[in-house]
């Protein structure tokens, strides 16, 4: 029941929020008087009526008390078979998320003008644009998740207050940049010579690379079987003949288990970084994803093999029905196109 308190000379309504648990007071800016106390009690009973009819809406389209921290667990348990990358970005706005919300705060504290706000507070740190907006695709994530299990009522975020992702140059390797980068491989150990090679002429992902065991891979029939964290698929593609010496060299040194000696992407980005400052390339927007942008654009607009066979040799999915359904792309298609591609000298 919403009542009159006087603080001061001040007269306020307070009130018990059954969505909060709290008890909550706001001022009327009425001085005390007798003639204000009356105007207050008015206040106060259009103020109970209003609580009351929201209670009542809230509670007839089943919104839940449910709290913040409650409500991101579920979130994490729902999508706990996500790449562990997605999980860190998660865990990542979560931390930035409660600096500015207590998360033990019922989701229905999380409004429209607050969520903007937060927003709009993000997009002042001094972090790159799209580091920025991957905080606000996830807060999207995670207000969808909230509406979806009606743990607040849904609002519309203002489109100008999104964040937006910023729009960069493709960057690939130069042909004098490739021809420094394999020059300089002598000097290195086999477990990083394979992977600059195995990234160059495969166009796999770093994450790919890493579950390829030496029993998977077949020399003679120059075939690479692997699992694709990012596409949840184990495939099968046919691999380049000039990875046939080093993969054999490789093997032979390694006897069993991972073909690469690293343990996460990051840990196999980092020493492509290092190798590009010590070649004298640091600067140029190269990372271990450029090797991927490379082949894919050498193949396609330098040999112009077919496009379908690049996007299965690269794990990509397929853009058409025909392609996705119907058209199975073999072991002995992938080499005959892989014949186009050469290593620019």
């Amino acid at each position: 029941m919403a009542i009159v308190r006087q603080k001061g000379d001040i007269l306020y309504i307070q009130w018990y929020d059954p969505l909060t648990k709290k008890t909550q007071s706001k001022s009327t800016h009425l001085v005390a008087n007798t003639k204000n106390k009356r105007e207050a009690k008015k206040i106060a009973a259009m103020f109970q009526e209003a609580l009351t009819k929201k209670t009542e809406e809230m509670k007839a389209i089943g919104i839940q008390r449910v709290s913040i921290k409650d409500a991101f667990e579920h979130l994490l348990r729902n999508n706990q078979n996500k790449h562990p990358k997605t999980i860190k970005d998660y865990m990542r706005f979560y931390k930035k998320f409660t600096e500015y919300f207590d998360e033990n705060l019922p989701c229905t504290s999380l409004t429209k003008i607050g969520v903007e706000e937060w927003l709009n507070e993000i997009k002042k740190l001094p972090f790159a644009q799209n580091t920025i907006h991957g905080y606000g695709k996830s807060l999207n994530h995670f207000m969808n998740f909230l509406f979806e299990y009606n743990y607040t009522p849904m609002f519309k975020i203002n489109k100008e207050v999104k964040t937006k992702p910023e729009i960069k140059e493709k960057i690939i390797l130069s042909d004098p940049h490739i021809s420094l980068i394999f020059e300089n491989l002598d000097r290195k150990n086999s477990n990083f010579r394979t992977v600059i090679n195995l990234l160059f002429f495969t166009g796999l992902r770093p994450t790919d690379l890493l579950t390829i065991s030496c029993d998977r891979v077949d020399i003679d029939k120059r075939i690479i079987r692997y699992y694709s964290p990012k596409r949840k698929k184990y495939r099968e593609i046919a691999f380049h003949k000039d990875l046939v010496k080093i993969l054999s060299e490789r093997i032979e040194e390694v006897g069993e288990g991972k073909i690469i000696d690293y343990k996460t992407a990051e840990q196999m980005g980092s020493a492509i970084y290092r190798f590009m400052k010590q070649i004298g390339l640091n600067g140029q927007g190269y990372s271990a994803r450029t090797f991927r942008k490379t082949f894919i654009t050498l193949c396609r607009s330098r040999y112009n093999m077919d496009a379908s066979i690049v996007r299965e040799l690269v794990g990509h999915e397929h853009g058409n029905t025909t392609d996705r359904y119907y058209n199975r792309i073999g072991i002995k298609q992938m080499r005959k196109e892989l014949k186009k591609f050469k290593r620019p000298q």
